[in-house]
């Protein structure tokens, strides 16, 4: 059987060969209403939607991306990632409109999120 561990290890090599450089923010609103963001830097795979998932409000300008779980825990970023958050990736924002967090024996072991943007 296959251990969380391993399939973290797994999906971690997997976005260093193949993955980009990211950046995970969350923007919380401090005194008088300034907003501080909070950037964790990531690796992830950023894809666009294939054709047959483009219905309704979801178009080309939408993405699919995967995160591993370990640069977040290890910056100690706010778990669970929500609608609101953003990736930046080459300058570009995109908006978190879902996120699915998957988990092996309660353990999260990777994050697959939609992007508008």
């Amino acid at each position: 059987m296959t251990t969380p561990a391993e399939l973290i290890a797994d999906l971690d090599a997997a976005l260093l060969d193949a993955g980009e450089d990211a950046k995970l923010r969350r923007v919380t609103l401090g005194p008088n209403a300034i907003q501080i963001p909070f950037d964790v830097d990531v690796r992830a795979s950023i894809r666009p939607l294939k054709p047959e998932e483009l219905v309704g409000a979801i178009d080309q300008t939408w993405s699919r991306v995967v995160l591993s779980p370990t640069d977040i825990n290890r910056a100690r970023w706010p778990l669970p990632i929500r609608k609101g958050d953003k990736i930046i990736q080459d300058g570009k924002i995109r908006n978190v409109e879902f996120a699915k967090h998957i988990r092996v024996q309660n353990v999260l072991v990777r994050v697959e999120l939609m992007m508008a943007g």
